[in-house]
């Protein structure tokens, strides 16, 4: 077996982290972003909603952009070279005679980890410098590891495939969006974007093998709770779900190098950029503390200088924002479906219950396509930084 080490296995005391950070944002510190006359004009939009596949048996495309002997970590504590070929859209290799090719999805992640184990032939694994790719919402897990004879040549080398790999895993999640920019202004006409003051479209993750390219909007917080409205398309005529935000709800960040996924309670969602995740997440995190300290529904004027201060920050951070160019999807683009096909994921109203989404079975995947060697394992926590409300 490769891939994810069982609970029992000394690979399971990894210490994993991430030292790429944005000290210029704190999604910690709150941002007086929350109305006015101000409408956004809606477009004729296409029915349904973009959708993809995520399956991980999809043919790779083009030439490799990078090959190199790595050595596998195998569940069975065991350690194996490998030739290692990152591709635009996933990676391959050969084990045991057999080669395995995995395509990435927008819920993936890879991040440096370090192994104080050895194995059963007395390998120290503390020697090599370690890696994991982690394709989370499959629950499927490879850590690679680099053996040099320098400490800083393998520190190097690692560095490169790291970078390499978290860029294909951006080139995929941006390939999915369709061309758009962050707006605060409600449309013209549509009474359910009135009280809006950010919206855009995210990629949210509809089960294990569907991953959907919707429009969503947050709305401030009213009585006892803030919300998320998600829609087909930035025409907003069609609403898919809406998911309610408290105090007491949980909002967290997948911690990856430029990994740009977040979850509102058991809602999974990968932004285009780093920038719109965290801005995002500041966003909801300001309804939170609002909501904390019991602050009443915003007034028109109090709304407008909410959305006037999100515009400033997406004006004086430009850069951060660019994407690439508009480019052909790299995963298997789904007939587009209709609004009575997407599942049924509705968020219950804080009134009736706990807040939330419906939960859902992420643990059980489709088996298709994927080696007998390399069946799927539990996963090892990906990693969650909560987004606090104070």
């Amino acid at each position: 077996r490769i891939g994810m080490a069982a609970g029992s296995s000394p690979l399971c005391q990894c210490i994993c982290g991430s030292n790429w950070k944005d000290e210029n944002f704190d999604t910690t510190k709150t941002l007086d972003v929350f109305g006015g006359d101000e409408f956004s004009e809606g477009l004729p939009q296409q029915s349904g909603y973009l959708a993809y596949s995520t399956a991980i048996d999809q043919p790779m495309r083009g030439v490799p952009i990078r090959e190199g002997g790595l050595w596998l970590l195998s569940a069975m504590e065991e350690l194996a070279l490998v030739e290692l070929s990152l591709y635009v859209n996933g990676f391959s290799f050969t084990h045991q005679g057999r080669e395995h090719s995995f395509s990435l999805s927008p819920f993936s992640l890879v991040r440096n980890c370090k192994f104080q184990a050895t194995t059963a032939d007395g390998v120290d694994l503390s020697d090599f410098k370690c890696f994991k790719v982690s394709l989370f919402t499959q629950n499927v897990c490879f850590y690679f590891g680099i053996r040099a004879s320098q400490e800083s040549d393998g520190e190097t080398e690692r560095t490169r495939w790291v970078t390499d790999i978290s860029r294909a895993m951006r080139l995929v999640t941006q390939s999915l969006f369709p061309p758009f920019d962050i707006v605060c202004e409600p449309i013209r006409g549509i009474a359910s974007t009135s009280r809006r003051f950010m919206a855009g479209y995210l990629l949210h993750h509809d089960d294990d093998v569907v991953a959907s390219a919707l429009y969503c909007e947050l709305h401030p917080q009213s009585r006892d709770c803030g919300k998320m409205v998600v829609y087909e398309n930035e025409s907003c005529r069609v609403m898919l779900l809406e998911i309610y935000i408290t105090e007491r709800s949980t909002c967290c960040e997948k911690v990856g190098i430029s990994c740009s996924c977040f979850s509102v309670e058991d809602h999974l969602f990968s932004t285009r950029t780093l920038a719109e995740r965290k801005l995002w997440l500041r966003a909801i995190s300001n309804v939170k503390v609002k909501l904390l300290h019991r602050a009443p529904s915003p007034s028109g004027e109090e709304l407008k200088s909410y959305r006037d201060a999100i515009r400033e920050h997406i004006d004086t951070s430009k850069g951060a924002f660019q994407s690439q160019a508009p480019m052909e999807a790299l995963l298997h683009r789904l007939a587009r479906p209709l609004a009575n096909e997407f599942p049924d994921l509705r968020a219950p109203d804080p009134a009736s219950g706990p807040s939330g989404a419906l939960a859902r079975d992420t643990a059980s995947a489709p088996g298709a396509g994927i080696p007998p060697a390399i069946q799927k394992q539990p996963a090892l926590d990906v990693g969650g930084s909560p987004v606090r409300a104070a």
